[in-house]
């Protein structure tokens, strides 16, 4: 699988070059005591928050709440590996949920399929709590690494992912995880 990734999207296709990025999570920080374990019940007010938030971005690739409703049952019925729900976390307002992240286990390493976050909420630490919280439930399960697939030219998120101390590991997980396994 390489860093190349097509779709096909209402005005025709769509090419973008994801990178994949590595962390090391020897030990855990601090945990959100606000956060919520991930509820499979919240799977409408999710797709709700990916449709509101990937709307009109580069990271755009369906164009219903009902198409991301599908890629999140696709996610927990292990479409990037097995779903950990005990390392995914949301996060909720009075005003609904604000952000999210979705852990799987792909090709034998934990993978932060998802970290979505309102686009009112961006640069308020919801991101960073809901990762910082699901890295301590990986370390407690005994992890050691967390890896994540990013688009090249999402460059917020990219500066989000190496202030937490993500590094790009490359752009094709057979290299990716070739490495992995000589460790």
């Amino acid at each position: 699988m390489s860093g190349l990734h097509w779709f096909i999207t209402k005005s025709g296709y769509k090419v973008l070059r994801r990178v994949i990025m590595r962390k090391d999570i020897m030990s855990a920080e601090w945990m959100q005591t606000d956060l919520h374990p991930f509820d499979e019940r919240g799977k409408t007010a999710l797709a709700a928050l990916f449709y509101k938030r990937f709307r009109d971005t580069i990271d755009e690739e369906y164009d219903s709440k009902n198409a991301y409703l599908g890629e999140i049952q696709d996610v927990l019925d292990g479409k990037y590996g097995l779903f950990l729900p005990s390392c995914s976390y949301f996060s909720q307002t009075s005003e609904g949920i604000n952000g999210v992240t979705m852990v799987t286990l792909f090709r034998s390493v934990p993978l932060l399929a998802y970290v979505v976050t309102a686009p009112e909420w961006q640069g308020k630490g919801v991101a960073t709590s809901l990762i910082q919280s699901s890295e301590q439930a990986l370390v407690r399960l005994g992890y050691e690494a967390l890896y994540l697939v990013v688009t090249k030219q999402n460059y917020r998120a990219r500066s989000l992912y190496r202030t937490l101390g993500f590094r790009e590991a490359g752009e094709d997980w057979d290299a990716v995880s070739g490495r992995e396994k000589q460790k």
